[in-house]
């Protein structure tokens, strides 16, 4: 017996559930088709990014990010290290899991534990978050198993001021019942005066992925995409991607790729597969995180970007094989070093 089916028994039997055989999925999919259809508002979300950064002459800026698997805790530690001299810019807090409900409330003072529904009401630092925001879901996974998947994101700039040990605590205890928690990411950009102008990008949501079949809730994911200006030479990317899921058995896969025209494929962007895309092939485990616990992976890797690049797209893949991984990516961050030259963005000011 493998030592995740040692430290975790409800989900070595959610992993058997994903081994069983085509013709009784295809049964178990038509059961639950039925009895829990859909409701409005039961969708996944694409990662939708945003971006910062400028050669105004402001410190430079730059992007970490630390995250915690969470199956079968309710909290733990999450552990900050900025470089020297830096300071926090901002900072925003990401958690992810599944309940078997489906209701809208994300008011901590209202919120309902009874009814299974998502967690809101976690704490960093002894704090209860402020303002949390679901991001995506709740997502039926109708079809593959009959729980929805909750995105959450809150801005904790008010608690993250420095390098320190900041404890995330109080999300479900899901012991001996259908939902589990994934796990949680802390997303911090920095200001750094000896540091260079760099785009920073972040991209958030909730996209849902069991090789192309399903869930319900749409096929597949949907590459993020970030956007900058071309540079003087070929530079250096570092991005991180960070979900929930990986570990349970079959394949997964990364894809990236740069292009300095738009895409052929802007409103359903799908770079798998397609010329000029790099794929790393079963690089989610589910225990790359600060605490080395299952599921959730904060997965950093370098991308080579042309000097003509305007754009760099990544996607992450649940192979279309038995047994697909049933995948939940929350984000993504990008930063690379900005070209500041006054010869390259003259003509387009003059224009």
């Amino acid at each position: 017996m493998d030592p995740l089916t040692l430290q975790n028994p409800r989900r070595a039997s959610r992993s058997i559930q994903i081994l069983a055989s085509v013709l009784a999925l295809l049964a178990v999919a038509a059961l639950v088709w039925f009895a829990a259809p859909a409701r409005a508002g039961d969708v996944d979300k694409d990662l939708q990014t945003r971006q910062y950064g400028s050669c105004s002459g402001e410190d430079g800026l730059g992007v970490m990010s630390v995250g915690l698997g969470l199956d079968q805790i309710t909290g733990a530690a999450f552990n900050v290290n900025l470089p020297a001299s830096a300071t926090v810019a901002q900072a925003w807090l990401y958690w992810n899991g599944d309940d078997d409900g489906n209701n809208l409330e994300d008011d901590p003072n209202l919120f309902d534990p009874n009814l299974h529904d998502g967690d809101p009401t976690v704490t960093l630092d002894g704090a209860q978050v402020p303002n949390p925001e679901r991001i995506g879901g709740p997502a039926n996974w109708g079809g593959v198993q009959n729980t929805y998947a909750y995105g959450y994101r809150s801005d904790v700039s008010s608690i993250v001021t420095g390098n320190g040990s900041y404890v995330f605590d109080g999300v479900d205890n899901f012991f001996g019942e259908q939902g589990y928690n994934n796990g949680a990411e802390l997303v911090i950009i920095y200001s750094q005066a000896s540091r260079a102008p760099h785009h920073v990008g972040i991209a958030d949501g909730l996209d849902l992925a069991y090789g192309t079949n399903g869930p319900n809730v749409g096929p597949g994911t949907k590459a993020a995409m970030f956007n900058f200006e071309p540079g003087s030479g070929k530079r250096q990317a570092n991005v991180s991607v960070f979900l929930g899921g990986a570990g349970l058995g079959g394949k997964t896969a990364l894809w990236y790729m740069t292009g300095s025209v738009p895409p052929e494929f802007p409103n359903n962007v799908q770079i798998a597969g397609k010329p000029g895309a790099v794929k790393l092939a079963n690089v989610f485990t589910g225990l790359q995180n600060q605490n080395a616990s299952g599921y959730w992976d904060s997965y950093d890797f370098s991308v080579t970007v042309p000097a003509t690049a305007k754009w760099l797209a990544v996607q992450i893949i649940s192979e279309n094989e038995q047994p697909r991984p049933i995948l939940e990516w929350v984000g993504a961050t990008m930063q690379m070093e900005m070209n500041c030259n006054l010869d390259l963005f003259l003509p387009m000011l003059l224009k």
